[in-house]
C-alpha cells in the first residue's frame, strides 16, 4: 500500500511539473512576442512598401474577347 501512495505521489508531482513547464514556456512565448513587436512591424511595412498596388482585374473584358477572337482566327 505505501508502494502505491508513492506511485500515485510520484505522477501527480510529475504532472504538476509538466504543467509549470508549459506554463513557464507560454510565459515566455508571451514576452518574447512583446519585446519582437516593433521588429515584426518594421518588417511588415518593409513587405508592403515594395508591393505593387493592384487595381483589380488590369484588362477589360473587350480585350479578352478580342484575345480570343485573335487565337480562334489563328487556329483556322
Amino acid at each position: 500500500m505505501i508502494i502505491q501512495g508513492l506511485k500515485l505521489t510520484l505522477l501527480g508531482m510529475m504532472v504538476v511539473f509538466s504543467f509549470l513547464v508549459l506554463l513557464l514556456l507560454l510565459i515566455i512565448i508571451h514576452l518574447s512576442a512583446k519585446l519582437l513587436r516593433p521588429y515584426t512591424r518594421k518588417e511588415a511595412s518593409a513587405i508592403t512598401s515594395r508591393r505593387p498596388p493592384t487595381t483589380g482585374n488590369p484588362k477589360p473584358p473587350e480585350d479578352n474577347l478580342r484575345l480570343t477572337a485573335i487565337i480562334s482566327a489563328a487556329i483556322a
